[in-house]
């Protein structure tokens, strides 16, 4: 695979799409978890100790951070991919063993006890 069919297969519209609409969820979560903290009155926070706004940020802090990890290990498998040259060098010595251990390879038919 060249790299520009690499880019083309990647990154789609609606692939693009679908992560800028995930980020921006994430991000409208964070900025509107501590303006509703401010406005709210259905929960105690001081008496029992449950803030579900923080609950809600963290996890989409979290989910961010996973997506951005998995968007740099897939950059680095991408480009590690990309430029893999693989040589194999073989020396006279390996030739000869493989030679010597290759199966042999039959000239004839089997013995007719041994036909399937």
């Amino acid at each position: 695979m060249t790299r520009d069919s690499l880019t083309s297969e990647c990154y789609t519209a609606e692939s693009v799409r679908a992560r800028r609409f995930a980020v921006a969820v994430i991000l409208a979560i964070c900025m509107g978890g501590p303006i509703v903290e401010m406005f709210d009155q259905w929960d105690q926070t001081a008496q029992d100790g449950n803030d579900t706004e923080a609950d809600v940020m963290i996890v989409a802090l979290c989910v961010g951070v996973a997506l951005s990890v998995a968007g740099i290990v897939m950059v680095l498998i991408r480009a590690m991919a990309s430029h893999a040259d693989v040589h194999v060098i073989v020396s006279a010595a390996v030739r000869v063993t493989l030679a010597v251990f290759a199966p042999p390879i039959p000239t004839s038919s089997p013995p007719t006890p041994l036909r399937v």
